[in-house]
């Protein structure tokens, strides 16, 4: 079964190693998702990505499409 995951867990957690220029969308109790801010945005993604995979989360970078963003899914294994 899956477990829930919160944006301020994900947040505190990004923010304890200085991790910004974000923001995060709550979809569902299961998913998270991070929406990168500024430039660089896929290199600080696959930051955040490696950071919450050790962490033990299940990361998916998504690909921008013409309506949504290019963001980062977060759910639990």
């Amino acid at each position: 079964m899956t477990s829930r995951v919160y944006t301020e867990t994900i947040n505190e957690q990004l923010a304890a190693v200085g991790h910004t220029g974000y923001r995060l969308r709550q979809d569902s109790p299961y998913t998270v998702r991070v929406i990168p801010e500024g430039p660089d945005a896929r290199h600080r993604l696959d930051l955040h990505a490696q950071l919450l995979r050790n962490l033990g989360y299940k990361t998916t970078i998504e690909a921008p499409t013409d309506i949504r963003p290019l963001r980062l899914r977060i759910t639990h294994p």
